[in-house]
């Protein structure tokens, strides 16, 4: 019976490392944007005040985070062009280090097996990283483009663990939807309360061979 397959992105198919800190956010702003130091800490200040206020309620949307770092920096009269602000988040965020994220091989497998197998794949991931940079990010990494659909929560809106999240994701005609990810909280927990079937990853032994059980690969 064909499903919907949903993947979590980090952790369960891009492993990332600890994502870098404010100090390295504001030295990318200074000098990717021509930015004096300081002014360029109090706009990452801002941006970053505004998602963590954002993170601390579940049911609250994400504000995207092109939209922040764009009014950030337009209130201080250092208005840039669009390029201008997703260079500085992509080596803000780790991407222009070749360590930070690293493809999760038998994850990656999985997608691709389900999506030949006649499974609709999509991805639904809490990030940083505007929609572009992320399918950036993931065609770098050769993550198989194999999703009809996204969800990245940068562009703005609702996200794990609200319902309405995994309700835009799953959209559609299906019998069965699965959500196949890392966190119980964030991911497996508010699937299974609207009767998805879920699969629990663990990054350190990623294992997609009760995924493909399930899905009867």
């Amino acid at each position: 019976m064909p499903a919907v397959v949903v993947f979590d992105c980090f952790d369960t198919v891009v492993l990332s490392r600890p994502l870098p800190g404010a100090d390295h956010f504001t030295a990318c702003l200074a000098d990717v944007l021509a930015l004096d130091p300081r002014r360029a800490g109090a706009v990452v200040r801002t941006v970053f005040d505004a998602l963590l206020t954002a993170m601390t309620d579940p049911s609250a949307p994400q504000p995207p985070t092109l939209g922040l770092l764009d009014t950030a920096l337009r209130e201080r009269g250092e208005p840039r062009g669009t390029a201008d602000l997703e260079e500085a988040l992509w080596r803000a965020l780790g991407c222009a280090d070749p360590g930070q994220y690293t493809l999760c091989a038998p994850m990656a497998d999985a997608m691709s097996r389900a999506a030949a197998a006649g499974h609709t794949v999509r991805l639904l991931s809490n990030c940083y990283l505007p929609g572009p940079l992320m399918r950036r990010l993931l065609y770098g990494l050769k993550v198989p483009e194999v999703y009809d659909r996204a969800l990245f929560t940068a562009d703005g809106g609702p996200k794990k663990p609200d319902p309405r999240a995994f309700r835009l994701i799953g959209a559609g005609g299906f019998d069965r939807r699965v959500m196949v990810g890392d966190s119980a909280e964030l991911d497996i927990e508010p699937a299974r309360a609207l009767g998805w079937d879920t699969v629990h990853v663990n990054p350190a032994h990623p294992d997609p061979t009760r995924l493909l059980a399930l899905l009867e690969l």
